[in-house]
């Protein structure tokens, strides 16, 4: 007898079969090249993409942020209910094992005195998994947790990128803070000497008035940039995790920050490189097999138990035990439609992930592009802001030259050391603008995520 349900039971488990459909990456028109780069060589963007520009401090506040981030911290614990949910969902390929016991006295009369029963027993059972239902489940919930792996990596990417934006960020406004505190001194200097001008009647209150105007538009400027620069100061504290109070930056400006250059390798790697594709991919896989799990409810189902009870009546009384096999099959027959229609949601929920993954990934070649004819774009007017400050500088030198030779007025030398300082600030605006371009690139193209 044994050996029959032995037999048995290798048939039904050789027979179990899997209804899920074999996954198949959907095919996506992948372009030869980038149109804004030369792609000959390899992309060289590194796990720590940061340490590209050559800052320490930069360094220190990526890890920070990687660490403390409150996102970041909070997709932590995604994931680990992700993995709580794939140990859920294997848990139906194992056997379910459970145990009871329980004792009872009965109380009689005088002449009998009592009667004791104690008793214990173990059941376990076994659903055959023959049409791939709970492998299914199983596979779905290992696509989901590596999708939420992948989002996490996303997640880290973005924080990442926007750390490296507001910390350049606050270095270039602190720069231009130099630069107005040197425009508003010169502004101050001219009032000064338009002043004394009027009380000697060498001017009239219209140019007095002209002057205030300037002074006065230069404190609201340097005012705008020094709330500019708390809230990107503030703002780069809750990225690292923290109260904003009290939270400083130990750098000042962006004059030791180093411009790296980026090679963007090959189209085709952005599908292995980005972390939110990656992500898109298992969602797809996770769909795939609800599928299976769906065509897998319309089949039976089988599941074996084993009881044993061990019983006892009354202490020093012989023991007794009972062994029973158990078979129960079940089978759907009629359910209204809700088989076909659980069927016909996950299929249809299968072709709207592959559409959005279509999408999503021309999307990343947009932000590919995007991003390269930024960093282009942002190297051309540095250059050519840098030439416009070093001609300032030039035509500054020139006209002190001039006034300390009596050949022009003070007017036109402060209006040289003004056209200075603009050159200045739109060379600070300019080395932030290609460093911002950079880290757009550094994510677009996948940032320190590597499978």
């Amino acid at each position: 007898m044994r050996s029959r349900i032995g037999r048995t039971l290798l048939l039904f488990c050789l027979s179990a079969c899997s209804l899920t459909p074999d996954y198949v990456r959907p095919a996506v028109e992948i372009p030869v090249a980038w149109d804004s780069a030369d792609t000959r060589g390899e992309s060289n963007v590194h796990r720590e993409w940061w340490g590209g520009f050559g800052d320490t401090n930069l360094t220190s506040l990526i890890t920070t942020a990687l660490s403390s981030n409150r996102d970041i911290t909070a997709g932590i614990q995604v994931v680990e209910q992700s993995r709580a949910a794939r140990t859920i969902a294997g848990a139906s390929l194992f056997p379910s094992l459970s145990g009871n016991g329980g004792a009872s006295r009965t109380f009689t009369n005088a002449d009998s005195g009592t009667d004791t029963r104690l008793s214990s027993g173990i059941a376990a059972s076994y659903e055959l998994d023959l049409f791939g239902r709970n492998r299914a489940r199983r596979s779905e919930a290992q696509a989901n947790l590596q999708s939420s792996i992948y989002s996490q990596d996303a997640l880290a990417l973005v924080v990442e990128g926007d750390v490296a934006q507001t910390y350049f960020t606050l270095l270039s406004l602190n720069d231009r803070l130099g630069i107005a505190d040197k425009n508003l001194d010169i502004r101050k200097e001219v009032l000064r000497i338009v002043e004394a001008r009027v009380r000697e009647g060498a001017e009239s209150d219209l140019e007095l008035a002209q002057q205030r105007t300037l002074v006065a538009n230069a404190e609201a400027s340097r005012a705008q940039i020094v709330e500019l620069a708390t809230n990107n100061k503030n703002a780069l504290a809750v990225l690292l995790g923290r109260a904003p109070q009290g939270f400083n930056v130990s750098s000042t400006s962006l004059e030791n920050i180093s411009v790296p250059e980026i090679a963007a390798g090959q189209p085709s790697e952005l599908l292995e490189r980005r972390p939110d594709l990656k992500a898109a991919e298992h969602d797809m896989i996770s769909a795939n097999a609800d599928i299976g799990a769906a065509r897998a409810a319309f089949f039976p189902r089988l599941t074996l138990g084993v009881d044993q009870t061990l019983s006892i009546s009354g202490f020093g009384e012989p023991s007794a035990r009972a062994l029973a096999l158990a078979a129960s099959i079940s089978a759907p027959i009629f359910q209204g439609g809700e088989l076909k229609g659980g069927l016909d949601l996950a299929t249809a929920a299968q072709l709207e992930l592959v559409e959005r993954y279509h999408g999503s990934v021309y999307n990343a070649f947009r932000e590919v592009e995007d991003a390269l004819a930024g960093v282009t774009s942002a190297r051309q007017r540095e250059k050519f802001f840098l030439s416009s400050m070093k001609e300032s500088g030039r035509a500054y030198r020139l006209s002190k030259e001039l006034y300390d030779a009596g050949a022009i007025d003070f007017q036109t030398l402060l209006d040289t050391q003004t056209a200075l300082l603009s050159a200045e600030d739109s060379y600070a605006q300019a080395r932030l603008a290609r460093l911002t371009a950079s880290v757009l690139l550094y994510k677009a193209m996948g940032g320190s995520w590597q499978s």
